[in-house]
């Protein structure tokens, strides 16, 4: 059965990508479009990218048969394994219209949510559980738009609020300011149980980053427990074309603090990035890098960021529990002195 989202639907928002890979700047003027239409049940894809081809078959070669859009979102038949456009993906998604490259697009669900009854004083996190959502800047749908939030990123609500056409809200605090308010059903109440430590009882962790494979690799006491791919900061050339580094250098660093939530801004208005909601972020170095979740893109095993470590925000969350120091549901964050927590080596 076909679910509306909202009672009088969402914006379209049209964004342009920072070049090489840089998640884009959110937040501009978005354009009235139809309503989308999303059913529960199902495997959904948000494309990330501003245009994107659909294939007649999992390769490159295939034949053109469609175009989708940023935050178009399609329903994912099945993952198939064809000729990926770059040699560390392969994954397409086979969609009701053809072959959509698993890079470009985010997968997602349309998971509503029953309100709760109230908001805790303290507060609680949430977690967008549809494709994307837009934060207003009143509890109202007509209000205007502060921001659209995406799948998997993770909020502080602060109140409920009842709109005058019933539908129920939560006022989501953010670090810079800036008030938002978003319905309600598009948020998963964050249980204080995922919060809970993983393995609390072992002290000896560590995590290693390979920058040439783009893989970290979690040890307990020197056995490997977990590994993920990532996307690593992008390399910078000389210029004869050769590779003098990388933004994301080698080195030790110890985790130093962790949020559950983080809304990221840095560069210049034209260059830069504004990402709310960046979820289970573990900084280690006191530049502002970090391992944290990643929602503006699908593209795990080549270097693609600023400088962080960036995953897939399932890998992060299991990271977040694992590694010391812990975090408390209440506030949701921690800083810890020197010599800080789980250590980080990243390795060439």
């Amino acid at each position: 059965m076909t679910n509306a989202v909202g009672r009088r639907g969402f914006l379209k928002l049209s964004l342009a990508a920072l070049a090489g890979g840089f998640a884009p700047r959110l937040g501009l003027t978005p354009q009235i479009g139809d309503p989308p239409e999303w059913q529960t049940g199902v495997r959904l894809a948000r494309m990330t990218e501003s245009r994107i081809r659909l294939y007649s078959r999992p390769n490159p070669a295939g034949r053109e048969v469609a175009f989708k859009y940023r935050d178009e979102v399609v329903t994912i038949v099945r993952e198939v394994v064809g000729q990926g456009f770059y040699p560390h993906n392969h994954v397409w998604f086979e969609t009701l219209e053809g072959y959509a490259y698993s890079s470009w697009a985010q997968p997602a669900q349309f998971a509503p949510n029953q309100p709760l009854a109230a908001v805790a004083a303290a507060g609680i996190y949430v977690e967008v559980s549809v494709p994307f959502t837009d934060a207003r800047a009143q509890p109202d749908p007509q209000a205007p738009v502060r921001y659209r939030l995406y799948y998997g990123t993770t909020y502080q609500a602060v109140a409920r609020l009842t709109a005058t056409d019933d539908t129920v809200w939560y006022q989501l605090n953010d670090e810079n300011i800036i008030k938002m308010y978003v319905q309600a059903e598009h948020l998963r109440p964050v249980a204080p149980e995922e919060f809970t430590p993983l393995s609390p009882g072992i002290l000896d962790k560590t995590i290693i980053v390979t920058l040439g494979n783009q893989s970290l690799t979690a040890f307990e006491n020197q056995r490997g427990v977990f590994r993920a791919r990532i996307s690593s900061g992008r390399s910078f050339f000389g210029p004869d074309g050769t590779t003098i580094g990388s933004l994301t250098p080698a080195g030790e660093h110890p985790l130093w603090q962790k949020r559950a939530s983080r809304h990221m801004t840095g560069g210049t208005p034209t260059d830069g990035y504004d990402l709310p909601g960046v979820p289970w972020v573990m900084y280690y170095s006191g530049n502002g890098a970090a391992l944290h979740g990643t929602y503006w893109h699908n593209d795990y095993g080549t270097p693609k960021s600023a400088g962080c470590i960036n995953l897939r925000p399932a890998d992060a969350k299991w990271l977040f529990r694992w590694t010391l120091p812990e975090v408390p549901y209440t506030p949701g964050y921690v800083t810890v002195e020197w010599p800080g927590g789980t250590k980080v080596i990243i390795r060439d």
